[in-house]
C-alpha cells in the first residue's frame, strides 16, 4: 500500500509533469514524490529542502481543471402542427 499523498510538486524532469509528494512511514520520514518519470527519491539535504521549498500542500493543491461545460440554450417548445382533420373541423371566428 502507498504512502498517503500530502502534497503535489512540479516535477523539474523532462515535460514538468505534476507529482504527488508523499513522506516514507518509517526510518527518517523522508519526503518523495512519484510522477510519470517514477518515484524521485532525493536522499541528501538539498533534496528534502527542494521538495519542502517547491511543495504545494495538500489544501493548497489546485484541482485539477475540468473541462468548461458549453451554454445551454433553453429551445422553446415547437408548436405542434395541426393534422389536417383537426385544421379542417376548427372553427375560425
Amino acid at each position: 500500500m502507498a504512502n498517503p499523498t500530502i502534497g503535489h510538486i512540479r516535477c523539474p524532469l523532462g515535460d514538468g509533469c505534476t507529482g504527488e509528494v508523499r513522506q516514507y512511514a518509517r526510518g527518517k520520514q523522508k519526503l518523495y514524490w512519484v510522477c510519470e518519470h517514477g518515484m524521485i527519491t532525493p536522499n541528501l539535504g538539498p533534496g528534502q529542502r527542494f521538495i519542502e521549498k517547491h511543495m504545494k500542500p495538500l489544501e493548497q493543491a489546485p484541482e485539477p481543471e475540468q473541462p468548461a461545460e458549453p451554454e445551454r440554450q433553453e429551445e422553446k417548445p415547437k408548436p405542434k402542427r395541426k393534422s389536417l382533420l383537426s385544421a379542417l373541423w376548427e372553427d375560425e371566428d
